[in-house]
């Protein structure tokens, strides 16, 4: 148990690092208002893409997806769950953190900061298992998580959202779990390694933004009330209603581990592009993630001895 907690601790430790990075690249003055939207862009038209793509290029066999079926449908609960609890809380918010705070419910920071906690406490099954989870907040995430940010009064949703370059690879990720096709080498190392450079990419446009945040928004009741929903409160009752239901013990640890982890890292960036409050999204992402240091391995060593 001692080697968990220290991995967890290890791997959010590393997110805070990118962070720190970002903080100081943008005193010196490195990154800039007038040049940060060309990070964004590569992050959001490019890493992000290939993130997701990389997610379904595993060649996974039928006989595993029909195994892997309740995780998803869990994490699909999740998100609903998670979705209706949101809409009810923050209906009276201003628009802009409105959208953000939706989003930050919903969506949690599983795939960079849980899949590596799951790598060590289940390291066969929990790693597959695990990447399943991650299809349904993937889809979510470029589809209704995007749909938060691009009203389709404002214009342009088909393009943005149908035809988004997430949502795009999803299509393709579908074809490719339909036939069972990997991409081969190189091509699908080069699809790996730029869909790597989502987390840290992520993480040092939130440290440059904090940069010229003021830090009394990291108190703000709002930021703090969503950093308890996302790491105690949505992660607990799920596993209340799945101990319920009486689901296997492995399954509602892998899916719980990933439910508790902190506000997704692409929060600011999917606000910055999209007209959400972005400085308001780094706050919800630093804030969650240095939380998430003591209460993932909480939750983690509660969900163990139920």
């Amino acid at each position: 148990m001692t080697d968990i907690i220290s991995r967890m601790i290890d791997t959010q430790a590393l997110m805070f690092l990118y962070m720190i990075c970002g903080f100081i690249i943008a005193k010196l003055k490195i990154i800039r208002d007038d040049n940060r939207q060309v990070l964004v862009r590569l992050l959001m038209d490019v890493a992000m893409p290939m993130m997701v793509l990389n997610a379904f290029n595993k060649g996974t066999a039928r006989e595993q997806l029909a195994a892997s079926v309740a995780v998803m449908a869990i994490a699909l609960f999740g998100c609903l769950f998670t979705w209706l609890i949101g809409a009810f809380l923050w209906r009276k918010q201003p628009e802009g953190k409105r959208k953000v705070l939706m989003y930050s419910s919903m969506f949690s920071n599983a795939g960079n900061a849980g899949l590596p906690i799951l790598e060590l406490v289940f390291p066969e099954a929990g790693v597959f298992l695990g990447n399943m989870y991650l299809i349904p907040p993937r889809i979510l995430q470029w589809t209704v998580g995007l749909g938060f940010f691009v009203k389709p009064q404002k214009g342009g949703w088909v393009k943005n959202v149908l035809l988004n370059p997430m949502v795009v690879m999803i299509y393709i990720g579908a074809v490719l779990m339909a036939t069972g096709w990997i991409i081969p080498a190189p091509f699908g190392t080069a699809i790996n390694k730029l869909g790597a450079m989502t987390g840290p990419l992520s993480m040092i446009l939130i440290g440059a933004t904090l940069a010229s945040m003021d830090f009394r928004m990291l108190l703000e009741p709002s930021v703090l009330l969503t950093s308890f929903l996302r790491l105690i409160a949505f992660p607990m009752l799920v596993a209340f209603v799945l101990k319920l239901m009486q689901v296997d013990q492995l399954t509602m640890n892998i899916c719980v581990i990933l439910l508790a982890m902190p506000v997704a890292s692409n929060t600011a960036a999917m606000a910055e592009r999209y007209g959400g409050d972005y400085v308001f999204a780094s706050a919800c992402v630093s804030v969650s993630t240095l939380l998430s240091v003591v209460t993932v391995p909480v939750i983690t060593w509660l969900i163990q001895i139920i």
